[in-house]
């Protein structure tokens, strides 16, 4: 294995080697099923499915952890009062978000995960989480919460960049007077009024942070990449990693990895702005495949500008490859790997490279569209670029659709037909040049 990430910790491009030579653990934050998915979301989770299909290819063992956030003010604020069988009414209001989500990651070609840890799954594991972090003096009691002291831990700020001690002297807005230092986070957020979850602080809820430590933690204590989008990175990620490596003793994780904004035409998308793209509307509107491709067109750590031209555009590519490949026969992995190694095509070992290079998807596509008069001539070649292309860029081939014909059309090929039949192929063709002349191409079968 050759992969290369950049590694948020760092600040770096490194060689990446995880613990165990054949198997890897990764963690993905995944969505706070309060809404449907949108765009960006689409993008973080194709993205990091390229990274799961490129280990998995390579004969390694991915265990892929991605979870959902389900207990959420967000959430919390829509379900119906009292809050008596809490956990039933959260399963009830996210679940169709919740299927929304895994029908667009289906579309999207997306593997599946090994596990999807939900909040709602994981409250006595977050209790003992905290009261490890209170044993170990790197949180206290505050009424009926638990706050996470920031000076506790001096690896605090990091991995964001954010120092220490700009967080001990206030420069976070959110000031709670009667906590230690103003950066200090809710492990746990007691409530007076004695609903949702008991503690041995009293009632409550988790703060959103440790949710996620106690989630990896269910499954293992040291990830080899902990992955998500940019917005992530402060304070939630830097959270996650303090609590977690002082509550559990060890390294979180050994990469970092994350996925910069998708923009919509050059701006942040906001509610407030009224510029949010569903993912399911976006899918059910255009080619899935179109999508993923335009995604892979562009550096995963590198703002992306979305746009319907710009999808328009990458679907005409698409179609392009599509119209190449559909037909050539797909290889296995094991098969695709003996021809990658084989070196039969320079050009798709340079491809599959540049993928192992911090996943630079977008160069292995051009790679590919420059050697595509090559591709459509092999049959070999086809079918090895369309292994690639499936197996690791996760874009699937099928028979492209056929137009709609107009009833004019229908006519003049219908009496081609019967022309050909008639064995008047002086007919024949003179009515198969008229539909060229109309933009029409026949594939003749034998009669």
């Amino acid at each position: 294995m050759k992969l290369v990430v950049s590694n948020t910790f760092t600040r770096a491009k490194e060689a990446f080697v995880p613990q165990k030579a054949e198997a890897v653990t990764l963690y993905v934050c995944g969505i706070t099923p309060y809404s449907y998915s949108h765009i960006g979301h689409a993008r973080v989770y194709v993205t990091f499915d390229v990274l799961h299909r490129l280990l998995k290819v390579q004969g390694v063992k991915v265990t892929y952890i991605r979870n959902f956030t389900d207990i959420d003010d967000k959430i919390l604020d829509r379900i119906p009062q009292p809050h008596t069988d809490i956990e039933a009414k959260i399963a009830t209001f996210v679940e169709p978000f919740i299927t929304d989500y895994h029908a667009g990651l289906q579309k999207l070609n997306c593997l599946p995960v090994t596990h999807e840890p939900r909040v709602t799954q994981t409250i006595p594991e977050i209790i003992d989480l905290v009261q490890k972090l209170i044993d170990r003096g790197h949180a206290y009691v505050l009424h009926s919460s638990v706050y996470f002291d920031i000076a506790s831990y001096p690896e605090y700020g990091k991995l964001s960049g954010h120092p220490l001690e700009n967080l001990l002297c206030g420069s976070r807005v959110d000031v709670n007077d009667e906590k230690k230092n103003p950066g200090d986070f809710a492990l746990w957020k007691g409530n007076d009024e004695d609903v949702y979850w008991k503690s041995p602080w009293g009632y409550g809820r988790p703060g959103w942070h440790i949710e996620c430590s106690a989630m990896v933690g269910k499954h293992t204590k040291t990830l080899d990449i902990h992955g998500g989008g940019a917005d992530l990175l402060f304070p939630h990620h830097e959270n996650e990693r303090a609590q977690s490596e002082a509550g559990y003793g060890c390294q979180l994780a050994r990469y970092w990895m994350h996925v910069e904004f998708l923009l919509m035409n050059k701006e942040k998308m906001s509610k407030s702005l009224g510029n949010v793209m569903l993912m399911k509307d976006v899918l059910e509107k255009n080619n899935a495949m179109a999508f993923r491709f335009l995604m892979l067109q562009h550096s995963y750590n590198k703002q992306l500008s979305y746009s319907t031209e710009d999808l328009q555009a990458a679907g005409k590519a698409f179609d392009r490859l599509n119209e190449a490949l559909w037909r050539a026969p797909l290889l296995s992995e094991d098969d695709f790997m003996h021809a990658y190694v084989a070196q039969d095509f320079s050009f798709v070992r340079h491809a599959f490279d540049a993928v192992q290079d911090d996943l630079n998807t977008a160069k292995a596509i051009a790679l590919i569209f420059e050697n595509f008069a090559e591709i459509k001539a092999s049959k070999t070649a086809s079918s090895v670029v369309r292994s690639f292309m499936q197996h690791v860029l996760g874009l699937k081939f099928a028979e492209p659709k056929a137009p709609e014909l107009s009833p004019e059309i229908k006519a003049l090929i219908a009496e081609r037909e019967q022309a050909r039949k008639d064995h008047d192929w002086a007919k024949s063709d003179a009515l198969r040049d008229q539909l060229v002349r109309l933009g029409y191409e026949l594939q003749d079968k034998k009669l």
